[in-house]
């Protein structure tokens, strides 16, 4: 049986085009339908450090941050919408070994408490509300109104880009990628990350990342911000959708307050899971 030359240069064709696609590549984006719903879980220890008038000042907190998270839209164009409810908010204190803890489930534990009463002045405002959230199909921030909900509760959720962000182009287990991103439209700070395919799954895929952030103003304020971020996550392979994370973060910061300046370090752990 003779072969025609037709099918001989498409055979050919075929091979070469195979010798330039690395094996074992594969492109990824968000593919969400509308009405997606998850459930957020986002822990964060982080340890706090500053000066302030002449005198040091130690801060440790444990926030556990609990969030209904849904797709309302996906546009034609990729771009995919989100709101997000605040639906819990744990947060423990310990400053200069006074202790304060507040959970929006169980106020009445802490009501006795002058402390707990001024974190719950800020926090029980943003509990139930919805932020609007969108990105576009590889996952950077387009918008979201965080700011305008939640004032300047200082609250960082699931809107503020946490979501891998994936490259334009097919990768492979061992290729980087490195994107530039501005989570928070309320402030210029910037994340500057290389993403790494660890693992690739029909199933599931492990991503890491390590950046810098920098920026010079937070909520309107001044405030010279210089850190480093590393972490891993665990994604959908088919959706692109976030199942888990952890991250690493060490922040060094000068704020002004009373027209003095306040130097502060802070490094953080936090972990997120999704339901």
């Amino acid at each position: 049986m003779k072969i025609n030359k037709l099918s001989v240069i498409l055979i050919v064709i075929g091979i070469i085009a195979m010798a330039f696609t690395p094996a074992g590549s594969v492109r990824f984006t968000y593919k969400l339908e509308k009405g997606k719903k998850s459930q957020i879980e986002i822990k964060t220890n982080q340890n706090i450090s500053m000066t302030m008038t002449g005198q040091s000042v130690n801060i440790k907190q444990d926030v556990t941050i609990n969030q209904s998270v849904e797709v309302t839209d996906v546009g034609s164009d990729g771009q995919i919408d989100f709101s997000v409810v605040y639906d819990r908010i744990r947060f423990k204190q310990n400053a200069m070994g006074m202790e304060v803890e507040w959970d929006s489930d169980n106020t009445a534990a802490s009501e006795g408490n002058m402390m707990a009463q001024q974190i719950a002045n800020q926090l029980s405002k943003v509990i139930k509300q919805t932020v609007k959230s969108s990105i576009d199909p590889f996952g950077n921030p387009i918008k979201n109104n965080s700011s305008e909900v939640l004032g300047e509760s200082n609250v960082s959720g699931f809107e503020m880009g946490m979501l891998v962000v994936f490259p334009d182009h097919e990768v492979a287990v061992g290729d980087t990628w490195e994107v530039v991103t501005q989570p928070d439209p309320s402030s210029d700070f910037t994340i500057t990350a290389v993403y790494k395919l660890d693992e690739y799954k029909s199933k599931t895929s492990q991503i890491s990342f390590e950046g810098t952030v920098a920026g010079t103003e937070m909520n309107g304020t001044p405030a010279k911000l210089s850190g480093t971020i590393s972490g891993k996550a665990t994604i959908d392979s088919k959706t692109g959708w976030l199942l888990s994370s952890t991250s690493m973060q060490t922040l060094e910061m000068e704020m002004e307050q009373q027209g003095q300046k306040v130097p502060m370090t802070m490094t953080s752990y936090t972990e997120l899971t999704a339901k």
